[in-house]
């Protein structure tokens, strides 16, 4: 999972320098948070939970982009007990910003990655974990609103769903901010 992310760093790092002497071309660097639902079996162990969300993207004057996303989520365990699950991972994605003069800016999302996924309960006084990385996919599509020259608000949904047995996916609804290089 180290090495992915390194690699995925080391990839926007070498875009981020060869990006600043272009013209037209834009780097923003983000962060927001929001709720994450669970769908599928995830669902039928876990509520609606909380994450937070921070990415890098590099995008084009054609509406093309790549954004890199660092992701955490929690949830907690239906049935009144004390167990969550804690999802970490991260996410390489294309986007498509769809053109226009306005301030509005509709775009879709789509990418594959690493998740983390760790569950934790105690029972007894005795705490039971268990961890597992996999792949994972996703897409969904968000509404960026222009906030000043170099900033600008995001809100996102996305279907995710990370290779487990059973599956974990769920939908995480995200609010946040952007800012331009």
């Amino acid at each position: 999972m180290k090495r992915n992310v390194s690699v995925v760093l080391a990839a926007l790092a070498a875009v981020a320098i060869s990006a600043s002497a272009a013209q037209g071309q834009s780097i923003a660097f983000g962060v927001g948070g929001g709720v994450t639902i669970p769908s599928g079996d995830f669902k039928d162990g876990a509520k609606t939970g909380w994450h937070g969300l921070a990415n890098i993207g590099y995008n084009l004057p054609s509406g093309l982009g790549v954004r890199g996303d660092f992701y955490y989520s929690q949830n907690s365990a239906k049935g009144g007990g004390n167990g969550k699950a804690k999802l970490a991972g991260g996410l390489g994605n294309v986007l498509y910003s769809f053109p226009g003069k306005s301030t509005i800016h509709p775009y879709v999302i789509g990418g594959v990655g690493f998740f983390n996924l760790k569950a934790e309960a105690t029972v007894g006084g005795v705490t039971f974990s268990s961890s597992e990385t996999k792949f994972a996919w996703g897409a969904g599509a968000g509404i960026k609103f222009k906030a000043g020259t170099d900033a600008s608000v995001f809100v996102e949904g996305r279907y995710l769903s990370a290779s487990s047995d059973p599956k974990t996916n769920f939908i995480p609804i995200t609010v946040g901010v952007n800012f331009g290089l």
